[in-house]
């Protein structure tokens, strides 16, 4: 019989935990004790095969008192982490472990959604294989996005890479109004933590009078780098300067084993726009349950008698 043990957070051990995520053949960044320790508040736990040989973290959120399982911002996949393939007979036991909660969503990652095909909805990941000369890549784009990239060098438009977050921040909390449900002072310490780490990249765009337009932040994820957020100021702004950044990044790491992960998206022009690129389609599972359904229709039940 498969047996998995759960661990509570403060429970866990930190070293056998993290060298089972680098080791992992499917590791992600965001299954790092210290990445969902500041996305959650340290509010996870994780079920556990043998010692530490598979892991699954499980995000937590608390509200009325009830737990539930949510996927947290900036945090695409997580699921079954193993440095060996596993058998479907022990995946099956971790993906009944999790159904066992009252799930909003919980995200099974492309490896676990290739192999072993977990109950849920499937999502649309695009990434890019960086290890073929620039001039291979570029010619895989599509017209308009090497349109947009050769218009943003006409007209002089320039990258500066820094550790520097404070430009992002500026453009992202001024220029858009539907940040809904993230906290400013949240996302502050997420990206310290990550600078901290070592693992951002942090392009800030300027046009030909040095003003700044844009930025675009990637995370470094193993061998992949993530596009992990972009904010351009709107008044200024008056071009794709988004395509020249990641083309920037892709020009730098063509010809090194990288990947460019854009996170995909449900919505079909930011879909388009990332298929401009020559692209590969992936995809992960979105997980949620009943039981978090019926759960919130009680609740709302409560608060409507009043």
């Amino acid at each position: 019989m498969l047996k998995l043990r759960k661990v509570k957070r403060n429970a866990l051990d930190e070293t056998k935990y993290s060298k089972a995520i680098d080791q992992a053949i499917n590791y992600r960044i965001y299954a790092e004790f210290w990445y969902l320790d500041v996305l959650t508040d340290k509010k996870w736990e994780c079920w556990i095969y043998g010692d530490y040989e598979a892991v699954m973290p499980v995000p937590l959120q608390y509200k009325f008192g009830i737990k539930f399982v949510i996927q947290p911002f900036y945090c695409q996949q997580l699921g079954v982490f193993y440095s060996n393939e596993i058998s479907n007979e022990l995946f099956k036991a971790f993906e009944t472990k999790l159904h066992k909660y009252r799930v909003r969503a919980y995200h099974f990652n492309e490896e676990n959604t290739e192999r072993y095909q977990p109950k849920g909805e499937k999502r649309v990941n695009f990434i890019l294989d960086l290890n073929c000369p620039y001039d291979e890549l570029f010619a895989n784009y599509t017209k308009s996005r090497r349109k947009d990239i050769r218009k943003s060098k006409r007209l002089g438009v320039k990258i500066e890479t820094t550790h520097d977050f404070d430009n992002f921040m500026k453009i992202k909390f001024t220029n858009y109004s539907d940040i809904s449900g993230l906290n400013k002072d949240y996302f502050h310490r997420f990206l310290s933590e990550m600078v901290r780490k070592n693992k951002l990249i942090i392009s800030d765009i300027f046009d030909e009078n040095n003003q700044l337009i844009a930025s675009q932040l990637f995370s470094i994820s193993g061998n992949r780098r993530i596009c992990l957020g972009f904010a351009r100021d709107k008044e200024k702004e008056k071009h794709n300067s988004s395509a020249f950044a990641k083309d920037f990044l892709i020009n730098e790491l063509s010809n090194t084993p990288n990947i460019l992960d854009f996170e995909g998206s449900s919505h079909p022009n930011i879909a388009s726009f990332m298929k401009g690129f020559g692209v590969e389609e992936k995809h992960f599972t979105c997980f949620s349950n009943s039981q978090f359904d019926n759960i919130k229709n009680k609740v709302l039940k409560v608060f409507n008698r009043g």
